[in-house]
């Protein structure tokens, strides 16, 4: 096995990659041929790939794939071990693929118990009994108007009014003192806008009403003439 894997090992990357994951899905399902889940509690991620630690990534990922066949919670394989224990080992096996790829660091199985799947509906009921604690303290709020703060929140809210109280005071304060002179000489400069405005039009006023009576007093003149000249033509005539 380890020549054949050497003599896979000199071919072209793509070719090696490619046979790799056919010696994957064509391994055999006899018993012998079967990689059994470490029993120890902290396994290290080459005793779960049953590898040394000299192994090609090929190698690690071909083995993977085994190892999801036979161990994946909806294997045949794995039909007879507890629903809790196939995802707890399916989980591992995951977890060392990831560190075998170099995906992740760190220190693998830190578990006390090896259980991940335990560990994960652990911290999903500590979150949803965290998440029923706040929902109770809302509606007791939305109920009583009263807000059951604890000891280390209410410095708080302190904190958050007085910083409140200072932000609109000093948003207030200027416009109490600036606001009216302001406000004064706006006056005065709409008054004396006012005034000039008044005076002009008076002026256009006075110039058009004499203009008007021009006009009238020319109209009458001539009004005047014609009527003059009609009353001459006819001593003319005779």
């Amino acid at each position: 096995m380890a020549l054949s894997m050497q003599r896979i090992g000199s071919l072209p990357h793509g070719l090696h990659l490619l046979i790799g994951i056919r010696l994957a899905s064509t391994v055999s399902d006899a018993p012998g041929s079967v990689y059994p889940f470490p029993k120890h509690p902290r396994p290290t991620p080459h005793q779960i790939f049953h590898l040394s630690p000299s192994a090609s990534q090929v190698e690690i990922k071909a083995r993977y794939y085994d190892l999801v066949r036979i161990h994946h919670p909806d294997s045949p394989h794995s039909r007879l071990i507890p629903a809790a224990e196939r995802h707890s080992r399916f989980q591992s096996i995951t977890a060392a693929y990831d560190v075998l790829r170099g995906k992740t660091s760190g220190a693998f199985g830190s578990s006390s118990s090896g259980d991940h799947y335990a560990e994960e509906v652990a911290r999903r009921k500590r979150a949803y009994w965290a998440q029923r604690a706040r929902t109770a303290e809302f509606t007791q709020y939305a109920q009583h108007g009263e807000w059951s703060a604890s000891a280390d929140d209410r410095w708080k809210d302190k904190i958050i009014l007085i910083v409140g109280i200072l932000t609109l005071a000093l948003g207030i304060a200027p416009g109490l003192f600036l606001v009216p002179s302001k406000l004064e000489k706006m006056h005065q400069a709409a008054a004396a806008s006012l005034k000039g405005a008044r005076e002009d039009a008076k002026e256009i006023g006075d110039e058009r009403r004499a203009r008007m009576k021009d006009r009238v007093r020319d109209i009458r003149a001539q009004a005047a003439e014609e009527e003059r000249m009609r009353l001459e033509e006819p001593e003319d005539k005779t």
